[in-house]
């Protein structure tokens, strides 16, 4: 399989800046098609080309112990039922190291206690790991997490990392070389109207369906009334908008009145390598991640 057209992606994905240019340097990165969400690959010479380079950029060293693996939206489980998660974009992953990238286009979208929950979770989930953090970003003011022993963390701009995206695919093949062409046309656009480069490019008319909470609540009251398990279709521009709506329905369930039979539907997201079974959605099949909802026999909330 090949890389996808960046322009056929474009149109045919409602995707925002941040999430297309991550889909392109993904990529890249794996030499390939885009992968379902927390998968492991192996990047392929000029994506661990590229990696060595920002890790070398972002803590002053590249002494990387074998080939590592790599993930895109690299799943954060929640401790508990009322905790959203996290997923930061990628991942680079060792017996001994976890590191993980997280990358913005949008300074409005950097959130104050994203990065200090990235590695509250992973110190859960890999409490054996050394954790490090680069938080790829334009020019953007924010105080950044504590560091500890076992941590390191990294503040880089997209202004430092494009002779590194030169360096790795400036020469590579005409498809790698189209991708990156358009990767630094979209970093080339931040601080402008994303709507208006995308409308350059692609068509953007479409019927609006209705709100994803609002058909996510149609489908979570026909669970309750019989019983059967069903799948949110929604092509979630990542998986932390898929946590989002997951918690957000959950606590819409919660906060429904007196006995009501929603008080049995748990929102659920089934992944493909660790719940079993098969995709109930086209989204699912393509990122291998789906927002379920099933009936219990007691109350879950």
């Amino acid at each position: 399989m090949t890389i996808e057209d960046p322009l056929h992606l474009l149109g045919r994905l409602r995707l925002g800046r941040e999430e297309y240019c991550q889909r392109l340097l993904t990529m890249l990165i794996v030499g390939g098609p885009y992968p379902r969400w927390h998968s492991r690959t192996h990047p392929s010479p000029q994506g661990a080309r590229f990696l060595r380079s920002l890790d070398e950029l972002s803590f002053g060293r590249s002494d990387w112990n074998g080939q590592p693996l790599f993930v895109d939206e690299f799943e954060l489980r929640p401790r508990h039922d009322d905790e959203q998660g996290g997923a930061p974009d990628h991942a680079v992953l060792w017996t001994e190291r976890l590191w993980m990238i997280e990358l913005k286009t949008e300074s409005s979208s950097h959130r104050r206690d994203q990065l200090s929950g990235y590695y509250a979770l992973a110190s859960h989930h890999h409490p054996n790991l050394t954790l490090d953090l680069t938080y790829l970003t334009p020019p953007l003011t924010f105080t950044p997490p504590t560091e500890a022993d076992n941590r390191k963390f990294a503040h880089v701009t997209w202004a430092r990392v494009l002779p590194l995206l030169q360096d790795a695919w400036g020469q590579g093949t005409d498809v790698e070389r189209h991708v990156l062409t358009t990767l630094l046309a979209a970093l080339d656009s931040i601080g402008s109207s994303w709507s208006d480069w995308r409308a350059q490019r692609v068509s953007t008319r479409r019927d609006e369906p209705p709100a994803i909470e609002v058909q996510a609540m149609a489908l979570a009251e026909a669970t309750a009334k019989d019983g059967r398990q069903r799948a949110v279709d929604h092509p979630a521009a990542d998986l932390e908008e898929l946590q989002r709506l997951r918690l957000t329905l959950r606590q819409a369930i919660c906060a429904s009145p007196g006995q009501s039979p929603l008080h049995h539907v748990q929102p659920w997201l089934w992944n493909l390598t660790t719940s079993g079974g098969r995709a109930l959605t086209t989204s699912g099949q393509d990122t291998g991640f789906e927002l379920r909802l099933s009936r219990y026999q007691k109350p879950v909330c």
